[in-house]
């Protein structure tokens, strides 16, 4: 008699966890109540080769939140059988408004590390629109307020270069500007120039993609040190530095997300 309950509870769940897998969710991060700031549309972790969510509905709900620019903090494919499905779903993402992304280590892993192949895939990135910012910055300006993009590439699998990324950047205290770096390996943040930053907008845990009790998910397969002090998902102030750590919209192993809901975060600076 038991044996059958508990089959059909794991049934239930299973189906329930891959029911999840396909919900998006928009959290909201308002940073300034004025909201006449940059208006800023974080996605991470698309991982398109176990993406359940249709480029129609991200399109449909970014056209909704109405953002000034979208930011992508890394890991779009597994291989390089999924770049396809990634341009098709960037060049949708794209037709919202301005896109600006860096690479993961999965980007980086599915061309074996191989630089004139990673090159050709961002070229072939650029051709829809999207700017990418590996190790590089922007400037954009509203309402007299400047704002310095800061793309990074992976802390483990890229080549990170933080002083080529923050040459041209001034410390951002007292001033009329505002830093936002980002990169895909929150780690990133412990190399970071804490006069330079404001904001910092990383994924890679997709929020433990599957809960466990007692955080069982991050202790197998994340030894990163922000896992170990408690910061796993979500906004946090860490060393003076505001960070965002987001739940992505793909998955990665397994087709199943539990209590860790795919999102686009909505971030309201001042």
């Amino acid at each position: 008699m038991i044996i059958p309950i508990v089959v059909t509870l794991a049934i239930l769940l299973l189906v329930y966890m891959r029911i999840e897998a396909s919900l998006l969710n928009k959290s909201f991060i308002n940073f300034s109540s004025a909201r006449k700031g940059l208006k800023i549309a974080h996605i991470s972790d698309l991982h398109v080769r176990k993406l359940y969510i249709s480029s129609k509905r991200i399109k449909a709900s970014l056209a909704q939140i109405s953002p000034d620019i979208i930011i992508m903090s890394g890991d779009y494919i597994e291989s390089k059988k999924d770049i396809p499905k990634f341009i098709s779903l960037l060049k949708e993402i794209n037709s919202v408004c301005q896109v600006y992304l860096s690479l993961g280590n999965h980007d980086h892993k599915a061309f074996n590390h191989d630089m004139t192949k990673i090159t050709s895939f961002i070229d072939t990135i650029q051709e829809t629109g999207t700017i990418v910012l590996l190790n590089s910055s922007i400037s954009l300006e509203k309402n007299s307020t400047i704002y310095n993009l800061i793309g990074i590439d992976d802390l483990r699998h890229g080549k990170p270069d933080i002083e080529k990324a923050f040459k041209s950047i001034a410390p951002s205290f007292g001033s009329n500007c505002i830093n936002i770096a980002f990169s895909h390996n929150p780690d990133m943040l412990f190399n970071l120039p804490k006069d330079k930053v404001d904001y910092f907008l990383c994924g890679h845990f997709h929020g433990g993609q599957i809960w466990m009790p007692f955080g069982l998910e991050f202790k197998i397969m994340r030894n990163e040190k922000l896992c170990k002090m408690g910061y796993k998902r979500g906004a946090h102030k860490i060393n003076g530095i505001n960070i965002y750590i987001n739940r992505g919209l793909g998955n990665v192993v397994f087709p199943f997300r539990f209590l860790s809901k795919p999102e686009i975060a909505v971030i309201q600076l001042p």
